[in-house]
This record gives C-alpha cells, sequence and structure tokens, in this order.
C-alpha cells in the first residue's frame, strides 16, 4: 500500500515532511539632500517552494518510475501545479535530489526546489509584408478595356506618350500609322 503523501505534485502524491515558500523582492532605496531614505521601487521575485520529503511506494520498479517522470519534468522544463499547504501553479523544478538509506524501504528521501513562472500575455503583433507580386510575370486584366485617343492636328506619338504615360514604342506598336503620318480623326490605341 502507498504512504498517502501530504502534497501532490501534477497529481502525483508525494511525503513532503517540510515545506519553505519564499516571497523574496527588493526595495531601493536612495538617500535625499537631507540624508533621508527615500523609496523609490518595489520588485517581487517569482515564489520558490523548497521541500523535503520521501518518495515511497510498494515497489522499486515504481518509485524508478516517479522519479524518472520527475526528472523528466525538469529536463523539459514542464510547468506544473504543487498542492501542499498551499497551491502553487506554474512551477519548474529548479533543482531535485534524491538519496537512499536504511530507514527507507521502497523509497528515498528527496529535496525539490520548485521556481514559479510567470507568463507574459503577447500584446505586439509583427507589421505583415504587403503581398506583392514581385518576380511574378503579370498579367493583363481581361476587364480593363483599352483607351483610345482621336487624333486632331498636331498630334504626335511622342505628345500622346507624354499625356497618357505610355511609352512611344508601345503607342507604335498598338496602331499601325507611320510616326510622320498619323491621319486627322483616327483613333488611336493609347491605353
Amino acid at each position: 500500500m502507498e504512504l498517502n503523501g501530504k502534497a501532490r505534485l501534477e497529481g502525483y502524491e508525494i511525503h513532503v515532511s517540510s515545506e519553505d515558500y519564499a516571497h523574496d523582492g527588493e526595495v531601493t532605496s536612495h538617500k535625499t539632500e537631507n540624508g533621508l531614505t527615500m523609496n523609490d521601487h518595489v520588485s517581487s521575485e517569482p515564489q520558490v517552494v523548497s521541500l523535503s520529503g520521501l518518495l515511497v511506494r510498494p515497489t522499486e520498479e515504481r518509485v524508478q518510475t516517479l522519479i524518472n517522470k520527475i526528472l523528466d519534468w525538469k529536463k523539459n522544463g514542464t510547468k506544473l501545479q504543487y498542492e501542499g499547504r498551499q497551491i502553487v501553479q506554474n512551477v519548474l523544478i529548479e533543482s531535485f535530489k534524491f538519496a537512499a538509506d536504511k530507514s527507507t524501504a521502497n523509497g528515498y528521501s528527496f529535496s525539490m526546489t520548485l521556481k514559479q513562472v510567470r507568463i507574459a500575455e503577447v500584446e505586439y503583433t509583427p507589421p505583415t509584408k504587403p503581398v506583392t507580386n514581385a518576380g511574378q510575370k503579370q498579367t493583363q486584366n481581361k476587364n480593363e478595356s483599352a483607351v483610345y485617343h482621336i487624333v486632331k492636328a498636331g498630334d504626335t506619338f511622342w505628345e500622346l506618350s507624354r499625356q497618357y504615360g505610355v511609352s512611344v514604342q508601345k503607342l507604335q506598336s498598338w496602331n499601325t500609322y507611320p510616326a510622320r503620318a498619323i491621319p486627322i480623326g483616327v483613333k488611336l490605341r493609347v491605353g
């Protein structure tokens, strides 16, 4: 029969003979002109729980299974919940020691330090890059209709290219008229 412990670590019973809870912090102080001390900042360190006790199970194999579980939690940085005289959530195993002696059959004495971790909530959202078609072949939208211009006296491909923002070469490829003889009144494609 397993020894009913007074504490649980992530649901596993452990027999704890002592619990030490530390709530450390820092208060900064500065001297003022008159020699008086002024406190201007208080910081709180994460809670630390120091445990000692026994890891006891009916068989040596079950004790070793528990020890392996604890070592895996420590190695992987698994967040745990400790339930002893106080319940402390989000703790990591900072240190774990165990030893065997003749007074403990099917078990080990142990000491363990648990340190509470604080979980920060992410408020920063990285900016997203706009989607571009850089490096891809641009295809003409079939829904865009061509733009036309009715030629007036004095119109040239050069003037029309400046007016509509299209190259002279593009205008000449769209229209079959020679550059020096564009007939007046014809419809030229300019876009």
